[in-house]
C-alpha cells in the first residue's frame, strides 16, 4: 500500500512538474514571438507608409525619405519592386531564454513573394539564401521588448539606397515649400512609369495627403 501511494505521488509530482515546464516553455515561446510581432508591425507600417510612427524609432535626417528609399532598396534587392505586397521572413540571432541569454536580440530579415499560409512561409525560410543581417536590434526592458535600433543603411542596402536617391530624384513630382508643396510641371504617363518611379509618384501623393 505504501509503495502504491509513493508511486501515485511520484506520478502526480511528475505530471505537475511537466505541466509547470510546459507553462514556462509556452511563456518563453510567447516572448520570442513577441519579437516577431514587433518586427512585423514595423514592416506593416512601412508598407502602409506610416512613416511618422516609424520615425519615432528611426531617428535620422529626412526620415520619411530615408524610409521610402530603404523599402525601395529592400524590394529591389529581393526582386519584388513590381509587387504590391510581400511576405516578411524574420531570423532571430538566438532563441531568448530568461536568465540564460542577454535581454538583447539582433534580427535579420528577408522578403519574398506573398505567401498565403504558414506552411509556405516556413518553406520559404528553408529555401532563402540571402537576408539582410543585423537589420534590427531589440532589447527587453521592464519585461517588454522594444525596437531600439534599425540599421536602414546596412550593406547592401546602403549602396542600393544611394543609387535610387540619385536616379529617382525625390523632388521629381513635388517640391516642399514654406506653406506646403508645389507640383513640378510636366505630364505624368502612368502607363510608362517604371516600378520605382510609380512608387515615388505614390509616395509623393501620400506626402501631400498627410500634410
Amino acid at each position: 500500500m505504501n509503495t502504491l501511494t509513493t508511486f501515485i505521488r511520484i506520478v502526480i509530482g511528475g505530471l505537475a512538474l511537466a505541466f509547470f515546464a510546459l507553462i514556462v516553455f509556452v511563456s518563453v515561446l510567447g516572448e520570442n514571438h513577441r519579437v516577431d510581432f514587433l518586427v512585423e508591425g514595423f514592416f506593416k507600417d512601412l508598407n502602409e507608409g506610416n512613416y511618422s510612427r516609424l520615425c519615432q524609432v528611426v531617428r535620422t535626417d529626412d526620415c520619411a525619405d530615408r524610409l521610402f528609399l530603404m523599402e525601395t532598396a529592400l524590394l529591389s534587392h529581393f526582386d519584388l519592386l513590381d509587387r504590391k505586397d510581400y511576405s516578411l521572413l524574420i531570423f532571430r540571432d538566438h532563441f531568448w531564454t530568461p536568465f540564460v541569454n542577454s535581454d538583447r536580440m539582433d534580427v535579420a530579415v528577408a522578403l519574398t513573394e506573398k505567401k498565403s499560409n504558414m506552411f509556405e512561409r516556413w518553406m520559404a525560410r528553408a529555401e532563402v539564401k540571402d537576408r539582410i543581417n543585423g537589420f534590427m536590434t531589440l532589447e527587453r526592458r521592464s519585461g517588454q521588448w522594444h525596437i531600439t535600433s534599425v540599421r536602414i543603411d546596412t550593406p547592401p542596402l546602403d549602396r542600393i539606397m544611394d543609387e535610387y536617391a540619385s536616379r529617382l530624384d525625390l523632388n521629381r513630382y513635388i517640391v516642399k515649400t514654406e506653406n506646403g508643396y508645389t507640383f513640378q510641371p510636366g505630364e505624368i504617363d502612368l502607363r510608362t512609369l517604371s516600378p520605382a518611379d510609380r512608387r515615388l509618384f505614390e509616395y509623393s501623393l501620400k506626402k501631400i495627403s498627410d500634410f
